[in-house]
């Protein structure tokens, strides 16, 4: 058996992006930063987070059928601190409201508004499959996280101006 600690440390090398979720239900809003954000599908649009089971956030969004995913700038380390800190009440100097009515963190790269799509049970955590219903797009340079640190992007670590890293869909090694 690996010791979750070692596990931790391993999967600690791979860098992310820094998002927070957040939801509101009854008047009641929930949030948390993480790093378990993915885009799932073109056709529908859809994006999955991990969710830890028991967490309040989890809780809302279930309740609320819906989410928004805020990716955040290199600058917002102060929100991702804030969004992670469990127990404090939630942080909503750091956000703000959608036209389409979702609460998001205020000046984020770039934003996803999510209809509950589907929950799946993964072992501590429940995978929540989002369709997209709404975007915002602003720009920027991203929070990263690597090794329990958070940092952002190298100019020399970019690709090569006109070289094409996306690969058409559906194609492969």
């Amino acid at each position: 058996m690996i010791p979750a600690e070692v596990f931790r440390g391993c999967v600690g090398e791979f860098a992310t992006g820094v998002t927070v979720v957040t939801a509101e239900h009854d008047g009641m809003p929930a949030g948390m930063t993480l790093n378990s954000f993915t885009s799932v599908s073109l056709d529908p649009l859809l994006v999955l987070v991990s969710l830890a089971q028991g967490s309040r956030t989890l809780y809302v969004v279930q309740e609320s059928g819906r989410f928004a995913v805020s990716v955040l700038q290199r600058e917002q380390r102060d929100e991702a601190i804030a969004f992670a800190t469990a127990g404090l009440p939630f942080p909503a100097e750091y956000t703000t409201r959608t036209p389409d009515g979702y609460l998001v963190v205020s000046g984020a790269a770039a934003t996803h508004h999510c209809e509950v799509n589907e929950v799946v049970p993964a072992g501590d955590h429940d995978l929540v499959l989002g369709l997209v219903a709404g975007i915002t797009h602003n720009g920027g340079e991203p929070l990263v996280f690597h090794k329990g640190r958070f940092g952002g992007m190298v100019p020399d670590a970019a690709a090569p101006p006109g070289l094409s890293i996306a690969l058409e869909e559906g194609a492969g090694w």
